[in-house]
């Protein structure tokens, strides 16, 4: 009992570690506005600070796995990581030019990227058996409750400390996650076994890389909507100003639930009917986004997508360690944030392309689309997986 009190604290760090990644990623969003009149840059300038803490996310997270995760302890590299996105924190809150921050979003990217997979895999690890969904879901609390509170925390931030000092807090953060790390997690506590010398790494990863091909679909269909949710719902759904708070937090709050809800039935119902009941149960709210629901009607169903999306996130990761040696958890769960990056990023740009072409009421239609695509690829994946996945 007294380990598993540990191990739970230890994904309770591990989850503070996520939540600051999940800010740090999308603090731009909220501090955009002070930090283009401080720096003299455009909106436009300032979109490439999202897209290149993005991009070095999703290229280096299984770099970084395959290079360091069989040779060093996931302590080892959390602290590392730690250290990196601290003081790439503190290098943004200080940065002189616009190109001095984008070098320090490259930065932080890097120290997310050896942090977040790690925990993921530290997380499966030190779950008990029968408890691998619930731990996992405990460690990407922290990462749904970023995309919840992260870009109102940081704005209003930048509004009482200014946008450096919006920075040095999320810094302030991950100095805090730096000692706790230090404090909680044990060389002990990470031990695993030895990695035998010339382990084939392409056979044993071709059948979870299929499964990756979810992964970026399901997240592409999500951010058609929600990268233009305040708009969609002030314009489509008719949501006035003074209640759009309202119905963002709701939507948080739904998506916060999600995530609950998926760590305790990933052990119960399998990984497997979990990811398909996120997939179908997405389906059908976004049909209904296709009607005049009215402001609370359409609030809700957004909402309603917010669950069922991140009902998604922990069966899948549970489907893909599944697939691979003790050895390989890391890698293979850095390539799944690496895919998550990459459909974030593709479905916001489609979203916003459609938008400026097509007018918002075709986001709804355009994710089912591109939903019942990643279904397909799902379902012709699995017939090439073996039974258990």
């Amino acid at each position: 009992m007294l380990r598993f009190k540990q191990n739970s604290l230890i994904a309770w760090v591990l989850a503070l570690g996520m939540f600051v990644i999940g800010t740090t990623s999308l603090s731009i969003l909220g501090v955009g506005p002070a930090l283009t009149r401080d720096l003299m840059v455009s909106p436009g300038d300032a979109g490439w600070l999202v897209t290149a803490f993005a991009a070095t996310f999703a290229v280096f997270a299984p770099i970084t796995q395959f290079a360091l995760g069989n040779r060093y302890q996931p302590r080892s590299i959390i602290l590392t990581g730690a250290v990196v996105l601290a003081s790439a924190l503190i290098w943004a809150a200080m940065a002189g030019s616009f190109a001095g921050l984008l070098l320090s979003r490259v930065f932080a990217a890097l120290g997310s990227a050896l942090i977040a997979p790690t925990s993921a895999a530290l997380a499966v690890t030190l779950a008990p058996d029968g408890r691998r969904g619930a731990f996992l879901a405990i460690v990407f609390s922290g990462f749904t409750l970023a995309t919840v509170t992260g870009v109102p925390v940081m704005t209003w931030l930048s509004l009482v400390l200014s946008w450096r000092g919006a920075m040095a807090a999320i810094a302030f953060a991950a100095l805090v996650l730096l000692c706790l790390v230090w404090a909680t997690i044990s060389a002990q506590t990470c031990k695993r076994g030895e990695v035998r010398a010339g382990t084939s790494v392409t056979v044993s990863l071709w059948n979870p890389a299929m499964i990756l091909l979810a992964t970026l679909g399901m997240l592409a269909a999500q951010f058609v909507l929600y990268s233009l949710m305040g708009e969609l719902l002030g314009r489509e759904f008719n949501v006035s100003n003074d209640n759009l708070p309202a119905a963002i937090l709701l939507f948080g709050l739904f998506g916060v639930a999600g995530n609950a809800a998926a760590g305790f039935l990933s052990d119960r119902v399998g990984a497997k009917t979990l990811v398909w009941s996120s997939i179908l149960g997405l389906a059908g709210l976004l049909l209904l986004l296709r009607y005049d629901l009215g402001p609370l009607g359409g609030s809700l169903v957004l909402a309603g997508c917010a669950f069922a999306g991140t009902l998604f996130t922990t069966p899948q990761q549970s489907r893909l360690v599944e697939l691979v040696h003790e050895d390989r958890h890391a890698l293979i769960l850095a390539m799944n944030s690496s895919a998550s990056y990459l459909g974030i990023a593709f479905g916001s740009g489609l979203a916003s392309s459609l938008a400026t072409n097509m007018g918002l009421s075709v986001l709804p239609l355009a994710a089912f689309m591109v939903l019942m695509a990643t279904g397909a690829a799902n379902l012709l994946i699995q017939t090439r997986l073996p039974v258990q996945s």
